[in-house]
């Protein structure tokens, strides 16, 4: 049997965690509770008071959510001696969730797209409903590269799933976005996905302007 790649090894288990919510996964797949190092802070006053400005303390990457983060730390074994450590923070919504997980991933060399394919064929091995990838763009933010795709169940029609994942490289980390969901609800779940997205903010990130 091919070995897995520690890259791969560490999607294995964090795309669990990432997707878990909702009852899309087995409940045994989940990962492990988190530690103290997983802490979500109060956001300042928005239109819509349920969203929460949520913040990954050893990185300082912060998003939105629409709501109180449960948040999941993994530590991934991938060779002797040495592990990689994921944190997840996800909302459920129904019949689905949205959330970020943060990898801690210095020396990374694979690219985004890699990232995409790995992160698909471990919910795939995991999950009743394979989910492929479309659309897929890939850009430069502020000096960081990013790829976007839409996530699109194999079973036909409303009773399908739908999805969104943005993929963020920064330096040692790489951040997930992904919100997912019934295909009927398509249309509020890419709204949410904007907002997360648009919410994302680094240690050297300035707040956005007032409006």
């Amino acid at each position: 049997m091919p070995r897995r790649s520690p890259f791969r090894s560490l999607l294995a288990l964090c795309t669990a965690a990432a997707l878990s919510a909702g009852g899309s996964l087995p409940a045994a797949a989940a990962a492990p509770p988190a530690s103290a190092a997983a802490r979500a802070a109060p956001a300042a006053p928005t239109p819509s008071a349920d969203w929460v400005r949520t913040e990954d303390a050893p990185s300082r990457i912060s998003a939105e959510l629409p709501g109180r983060a449960k948040p999941q730390e993994t530590s991934v074994p991938v060779e002797e001696g040495e592990a990689v450590a994921a944190r997840t923070y996800r909302v459920d919504l129904p019949g689905g969730g949205a959330g970020f997980t943060v990898h801690d991933v210095p020396g990374w060399r694979s690219t985004l797209r890699e990232f995409l394919d790995g992160f698909l064929d471990s919910y795939n091995a995991l999950a009743d409903e394979p989910l492929n990838g479309r659309d897929v763009k890939e850009t430069t933010v502020e000096g960081r590269q990013v790829l976007d795709a839409r996530l699109v169940s194999e079973v036909p029609g409303p009773d399908g799933v739908a999805g969104f994942i943005r993929l963020v490289a920064d330096g040692d980390h790489l951040v997930q976005i992904v919100t997912f969901g019934p295909a009927a609800e398509a249309n509020p779940l890419g709204q949410t996905q904007a907002r997360i997205v648009a919410s994302l903010r680094f240690p050297a990130t300035p707040p956005p302007a007032p409006d």
